[in-house]
C-alpha cells in the first residue's frame, strides 16, 4: 500500500516545497521599503493610470509592496498548516491535497490578505488644508467590478442549492449513497457562509473613507478597491463551485451508471475545475478600472483643432 500512494506523496511533498520556496523569496528581496518600482509600473501600465506626481508614485509602490509581504506571509502560514496534516493525517496520499491547498491559499490567504491592507491602510492622506475630491454619490460592488462578476457567486450558490437538493432527494430514495450526500451538505453551508461573509466583507471596504486630493488619487484608489472587491466575489463563487460540482457529479454517477473509466475520471475532477476557470475570469479584469472611473481627462485622447 505504502508504494502504491509513493508517486502521490513525493509529488504532493515537491509542489508543497514548492510553494513554500516562493514566499521565502519574495520576503527576502521585498524587505526593502524601495522595493516595487517595477511591480508598481506594470500596475500603472495595465490600469492605464499614470502617477502625476512622485508621491503618488511613492504611496502605490508602498501599497503593491504591502500586499505582496502580506500575502506572502499568508502563504507561509497555509504551507505551514498543510505540512502539519501531511504528517498528523493521510492528506499526503490524496490526489486532491493540491486542489486542497490551491483553495486554501486562493480563498482564505489571497483574500484574507487583500482585505487586510484594505481595511488597515490608507492608500493616501492628504494634509489637513489640501483640497478634497468625492463622488455625488455611493458606489456598490457592481460599478466597480461589472454585473456577471457581482452575480456569479449568487448564480452558483443558487444552481449548488438546487443541485444538492436534488442529491438529497436521490439520497432519500436510496439510490445515492449518504456520505457523499452530507460532504456536498457540508460545502453548501461552507458556501453560504462565505458569501455572507465577503459580502460583510465589502460593505467594509465600501464604506472605507477614500481620502484624495484630486481625481487621479481617487482613481488610484479605486484600482485597489476594485481589486480587492473582485477578490471577495471570486473566493465566494469558488466556495459555491464546489457544492455544485460534488452535486453534479454524484447526480451524474447515478444517471450514467455504470460509467466508462474515463467518464469517470472526468465526472472526479469535475467538482475542481470550476477552480482555476474561475479565477482565470475574475483575473482578467484585475488591476482595471471600468471607463465610468477614469479622471475625466484620461477617459479620451484629447482633440486639438487644426487651424485651417
Amino acid at each position: 500500500m505504502t508504494s502504491f500512494w509513493m508517486p502521490t506523496i513525493i509529488f504532493n511533498i515537491a509542489v508543497l516545497c514548492l510553494f513554500a520556496a516562493v514566499p521565502v523569496v519574495f520576503l527576502i528581496v521585498s524587505r526593502k521599503h524601495t522595493w516595487g518600482d517595477t511591480r508598481a509600473a506594470a500596475v500603472s501600465m495595465r490600469a492605464r493610470l499614470p502617477f502625476g506626481t512622485d508621491s503618488v508614485y511613492r504611496s502605490v509602490r508602498a501599497r503593491v509592496r504591502s500586499l505582496t509581504r502580506v500575502n506572502m506571509w499568508g502563504l507561509c502560514i497555509a504551507v505551514a498548516v498543510m505540512g502539519a496534516l501531511f504528517l498528523t493525517t493521510p492528506l499526503a496520499t490524496s490526489p486532491n491535497a493540491m486542489w486542497i491547498l490551491t483553495l486554501l491559499i486562493l480563498v482564505v490567504v489571497l483574500t484574507g490578505g487583500t482585505l487586510a491592507t484594505q481595511l488597515r491602510e490608507r492608500l493616501f492622506s492628504p494634509v489637513p488644508e489640501a483640497p478634497r475630491v468625492a463622488r455625488p454619490v455611493a458606489l456598490g460592488t457592481r460599478d466597480y467590478i461589472g454585473t456577471w462578476r457581482t452575480f456569479a457567486p449568487v448564480a452558483l450558490l443558487i444552481a449548488a442549492a438546487v443541485a444538492t437538493l436534488s442529491l438529497v432527494v436521490m439520497t432519500i430514495l436510496g439510490v445515492s449513497p449518504l456520505t457523499p450526500t452530507l460532504a456536498t451538505c457540508g460545502t453548501l453551508v461552507l458556501a453560504t457562509t462565505t458569501n455572507l461573509g465577503t459580502r460583510w466583507a465589502e460593505g467594509r471596504v465600501l464604506d472605507r473613507p477614500q481620502p484624495a486630493s484630486d481625481t487621479l488619487e481617487l482613481a488610484w484608489d479605486d484600482l485597489f478597491r476594485t481589486d480587492a472587491l473582485s477578490t471577495l466575489r471570486m473566493s465566494a463563487a469558488m466556495t459555491a463551485w464546489l457544492p455544485f460540482g460534488m452535486a453534479a457529479s454524484l447526480l451524474t454517477a447515478v444517471w450514467l451508471f455504470p460509467q466508462p473509466l474515463q467518464l469517470a475520471s472526468l465526472v472526479g475532477l469535475f467538482p475542481w475545475a470550476g477552480v482555476p476557470l474561475l479565477q482565470v475570469l475574475y483575473t482578467l479584469g484585475s488591476g482595471k478600472l471600468p471607463a465610468a472611473l477614469y479622471p475625466e481627462f484620461l477617459r479620451g485622447p484629447a482633440v486639438e483643432e487644426v487651424p485651417a
